[in-house]
């Protein structure tokens, strides 16, 4: 299948070890990082904690990578868990497939071609695990949750997409929709640059194509040691993820957004306890978090359409500070409520 390459092969190889550990997402950003090659592109993934913790999947949104859940994976990982991030198809250090929609099937399954990569067994044989959502990643989750409800132990999604009534700004643009409009490719770069609110481009690096240095095994840091500007990272992958603005006008084109209903029931008849007896799932609950400004995941109105479909005594919603960026920089909360729910004890956070 023809891809457009991801910044790994693209970019790394022709700058220098010092320039890329100084970028907004450096190539060894999270720990246990590993290149999956799958029938896609070439997909990055991370996965590191104790061998025999429970085990977390992290699926990201339509815009910001994975570094987006680091904080919080560390601090579940501090607690005697196993995590997996992954960059979404477009995304970080993920190739884009093309000659296929970015809709939900494809997001869904790239879940299956992470956890396939792991040493350890994350589905299968009694083999459970719990996904952690934001934006585009809760339908996503809720498509896979919905396929295989034995594997899945526990839902939390934040700011989760699927049910949105009114897209935000830009989404709605002749041009997201049918890019074959664009008088040019720059046109429509320009139009999606609009959309995620980064400048034309950010800091120039200092790129040699005429010298392509070897790239060493490097598995990265044993934790998550520092702080990520998410809007840096934003900008990067605008500068320098060659098929980015292809994957994310194709997602806001054929992704789950809008009207997925379908998806969002299927999920809650098993945790309101009406199907699936044999998921960890059944009669259980549904953790939601929200940010208080969000004007593009409103939280009064997706919780108001959650209820059409989920008693409320199955749903904890909790609502945070802040816009629809609002996971990052409340990760402590957040994993603090995530543990509650799950009946952990935290010794240290």
């Amino acid at each position: 299948m023809d891809t457009i390459q991801s910044p790994q092969t693209t970019l790394i190889p022709f700058i220098s070890a010092e320039e890329a550990a100084m970028m907004a997402y450096p190539p060894s950003a999270l720990p246990g990082a590993r290149n999956v090659e799958t029938f896609y592109g070439t997909m990055r993934v991370y996965e590191w904690g104790p061998a025999d913790g429970e085990k977390v999947l992290f699926v990201h949104g339509d815009a910001t990578p994975c570094p987006v859940f680091s904080k919080v994976a560390q601090v579940l990982v501090d607690a005697g868990y196993r995590v997996m991030l992954f960059d979404l198809w477009g995304r970080g250090y993920s190739d884009t497939p093309l000659g296929c929609r970015h809709d939900v099937r494809l997001f869904a399954s790239q879940i299956l071609l992470a956890i396939m990569s792991s040493p350890l067994s994350w589905i299968g044989n009694g083999n459970s695990f719990s996904i952690v959502a934001f934006s585009l990643g809760g339908p996503i989750s809720l498509a896979f949750a919905g396929a295989f409800p034995a594997s899945i132990r526990s839902l939390v999604l934040l700011g989760p997409a699927g049910l949105i009534r009114k897209l935000p700004d830009g989404y709605e643009d002749p041009l997201m929709h049918q890019p074959e409009l664009a008088p040019s490719q720059e046109a429509l770069r320009e139009k999606v640059g609009e959309v995620l609110e980064v400048a034309p481009s950010g800091p120039a690096l200092n790129i040699q194509l005429d010298q392509k240095r070897v790239i060493p095994s490097e598995t990265g840091p044993s934790r998550v040691g520092k702080s990520f500007d998410i809007g840096g990272i934003l900008q990067w992958q605008f500068d320098h993820h060659q098929g980015h603005v292809h994957s994310f006008q194709d997602t806001v084109r054929y992704g789950p957004l809008q009207k997925r209903e379908d998806l969002w029931a299927k999920v809650c008849d098993i945790i309101a306890g009406r199907t699936r007896p044999d998921s960890a799932l059944h009669n259980s609950k549904l953790l939601v978090f929200f940010g208080r400004d969000d004007d593009v995941v409103v939280g009064e109105e997706t919780t108001e359409d959650i209820l059409k479909l989920l008693p409320p005594d199955h749903l904890q919603v909790e609502y945070l500070p802040g816009g629809h960026g609002f996971p990052y920089p409340n990760s402590e909360k957040i994993t603090q409520t995530i543990l509650s729910s799950w009946g952990s004890k935290l010794s240290v956070l």
